[in-house]
Formats: C-alpha cells, sequence, structure tokens
C-alpha cells in the first residue's frame, strides 16, 4: 500500500525522497547518497548546512519503526504549524486536569452579544460525560441569553447554535485527542490506556487512517483493552433545546393570554350580555336587557340631574338597537332616570319606576322632570 507523502506534516519523507512502504534498507541507502551529496564538507551551497541537518533529523526519525510510525500518525491528526515534540508527548486531559479514557472532544462556539459589537470564543473542550453535560448546558445557557445582543451578533449567534447542537460528534477533533492520548499512553508505558484510546480513535478515522492506526494496535501487543462509558449524545442535544423550548412555551403563553383577552373583551362588549346597575347604598338591579358597550352612569336616587322625561309616545326596547325586542311603549312624559348610554349616545338606557331598564332613542328624551313622580317610585327620593 502507497501512502508517499500522504502524511508527512514535517516533511521527512519528502526530504529522503522515501514512502512508508519503503524498507530499512531503501531508507538507509536514500540517507547516504543525500548526506554525501550535501554534506558541507564536500558541498559549498549555502543551503548546504541546513539540508545536511535536515536530512540527519529525518533519518533518526525514519530508520526506526516504531517511530516512523509514531511520526505517521501524529501527521493524520496535526500540520506542520502545530506538530507537537514527538519525544515530549503529554496526555490531552479533562476539564478537571485529569488523566481519563472517558473523553470526548466537543467543538463549541460562544457568542456574546455588545449591542455594536460581539466577542466570539471558539474553542474545542475535552470532556467527560459529567462535564460534557456542565459544558454544553453552560454554553448554550450564555448563547440563548447573551448572544442575540446585536446585529452583528445576533445571526453569528444563530450559526453558533446550529454549529453546537449538529457537531457534537466532531470526527476531526476527536480522532485528535485519541490518537494523541494514544500516542502519550504508550510514552509513558502504559500501554493498556494506549490501546484502548487507539481503538476509540478507529471509530472517527477514515479507511486510510486506519491502515496505520491497525498497524499501531497491532504493534502495541496483546493487551486488554480498558472499559470505558458510552456516551449519549442525544442527551446533550436535548440540553441545547431545553432553552429554544421555554421560550415558546413563554410565548405561546403570551399569545395565548392575549387571545383570551380578546375574547373577554369580545364577551363583555357582545349584545348578548346582561349588565348589573349598582347603587350608591351598595344595592343591586340586573338590568333585563341586551347591551353592547355601555357606558354605566352611577344610580343616585336623590340626584335629580340624570332624571329625564319622554318627549313623544316611543318604544323602549331590550337593547340599544331597533332589532331587539320591544320592551314596551313608553307614554309620553313619563319621567324615567337615566343608568347608562352607548358609545355613540343614540340610545340612553333608563329605569323605570318599577325598578326595571330598557332602552330609548336618546332623542326622545329631554332631561329634566315630566309626570309627577309616585311616592312608591325606585328613580327618585326626596
Amino acid at each position: 500500500m502507497n501512502k508517499k507523502n500522504k502524511y508527512d506534516s514535517l516533511g521527512y519523507y519528502q526530504i529522503l525522497d522515501v514512502s512508508f512502504s519503503s524498507s530499512d534498507d531503501e531508507i538507509r541507502q536514500k540517507y547516504r547518497e543525500l548526506a554525501k551529496f550535501w554534506h558541507p564538507d564536500h558541498n559549498t551551497d549555502s543551503k548546504a548546512v541546513d539540508m545536511f541537518q535536515k536530512i540527519s533529523i529525518a533519518y533518526d526519525v525514519l530508520k526506526d519503526p516504531k517511530l516512523k510510525l509514531k511520526y505517521t500518525l501524529l501527521s493524520i491528526i496535526y500540520n506542520s504549524q502545530n506538530f507537537p515534540d514527538i519525544n515530549a508527548l503529554c496526555t490531552l486531559k479533562n476539564m478537571h486536569g485529569q488523566d481519563d479514557l472517558n473523553l470526548r472532544a466537543f467543538h463549541l462556539v460562544e457568542i456574546t452579544g455588545k449591542i455594536l459589537g460581539h466577542t466570539k470564543i471558539d474553542k474545542i473542550y475535552y470532556c467527560n460525560p459529567l462535564e460534557a453535560v456542565n459544558v454544553v448546558r453552560q454554553i448554550s445557557k450564555h448563547n440563548w441569553l447573551y448572544g442575540f445582543w446585536g446585529i452583528s451578533a445576533f445571526f453569528l449567534n444563530i450559526a453558533a447554535l446550529f454549529h453546537n447542537f449538529f457537531a457534537l460528534n466532531n470526527k476531526k477533533a476527536n480522532l485528535l485527542l485519541h490518537l494523541h492520548n494514544a500516542l502519550a499512553f504508550e510514552s509513558d508505558g502504559k500501554y493498556p490506556e494506549a490501546l484502548t484510546s487507539a481503538l476509540l480513535a478507529k471509530e472517527f478515522a477514515n479507511n486510510d487512517e486506519l491502515f496505520f492506526i491497525n498497524l499501531y494496535v497491532k504493534q502495541l501487543g496483546n493487551y486488554t483493552p480498558l472499559s470505558v462509558k458510552k456516551w449519549n449524545l442525544g442527551k446533550l442535544k436535548r440540553i441545547q433545546l431545553f432553552y429554544p423550548c421555554i421560550l415558546i412555551c413563554l410565548v405561546f403563553l403570551l399569545l395565548g393570554g392575549l387571545y383570551l383577552k380578546d375574547i373577554e373583551d369580545s364577551r363583555k362588549n357582545s349584545v348578548n350580555v346582561k349588565e348589573v346597575v349598582v347603587f350608591r347604598d351598595g344595592r343591586k338591579a340586573f338590568s333585563d336587557v341586551a347591551v353592547a358597550r355601555i357606558f354605566d352612569i352611577p344610580v343616585d336616587v336623590h340626584d335629580k340631574s340624570k332624571l329625564y322625561h319622554v318627549t313623544q309616545n316611543t318604544q323602549a326596547m331590550h337593547g340599544a338597537d331597533r332589532s331587539f325586542d320591544v320592551y314596551g311603549t313608553v307614554e309620553q312624559g313619563t319621567t324615567v332616570r337615566l343608568t347608562g348610554y352607548s358609545s355613540d349616545k343614540e340610545w340612553y338606557r333608563v329605569m323605570f319606576d318599577n325598578g326595571e331598564m330598557a332602552f330609548i332613542e336618546s332623542s326622545n328624551l329631554q332631561q329634566g322632570i315630566g309626570k309627577e313622580i309616585p311616592l312608591w317610585s325606585k328613580i327618585y327620593k326626596e
């Protein structure tokens, strides 16, 4: 299988013009040829010293099959800018700074809106299951509460929320985590841990990467892998849905409240509502009429200013419209008490001597007493 230069972050294969599948003898022969050509004692080129040093460093790595495989594995997950010291690897630890086989890598984005600007934290977190719940919950809460305050932040935060939800199982970040830790555990002599991490790395590798990881697993020997916890990524997704669900519920409650208020207002303003007239002494009388947007006038039986009389024989209605049933015919000069009026003041609600009420067109009423008020009348008392 020819993997020439595909995973060669520091250019070691390229410098010696060999591939991973090259034999030890081929690598040694290439080194000798190049070292002889670029040796400063024989080559006066200004690049000779630098080239000779690079050839020597590359050969020191590639001449050892185990070190060559280690370099190739690191080239899978690191580039030339962030390539670590191959002889001084330290494990990537959990949020509490501890070695932990139950780790996952989470690439999460946190946005803070600042009206005219924003801050963005784009970071990879290495967490065990319990830590992941806390980290995902905190970042989700932060983005929903503080991420929308500003025009630039608003759209970035939407992108961040979608990214955090759909990118929980980041293959590249998890491959780096487990493959790095496998090599670091091996450097510390922790071979069961190294094997366990290498097997976890296989879950995130493509076919080309699997080829080298399988070689590494075989190289480690017959160790028994350690047990690790199973991950429930669905739980982490549900955590991120908590705040939008709360927001949706609040919106529905608000809309529901407004809807119910509209219904109540419609009910109160309906033409089929029965009204209550309250006297100043606390007594109540129910008007046997249907009303629509009727404005009440407090009833004070000692107040003459609200006494009116009918200017001509007219019909009193059960509602503030001619379409309602007729209450009865009221004779000219009959004195009544004004207890309410329609919003357009075309109809007055009046009380008769017997305490009953009906509607009369305002054009048929005139303020002041008409016919004498009986002593037993409920509309006026001396």
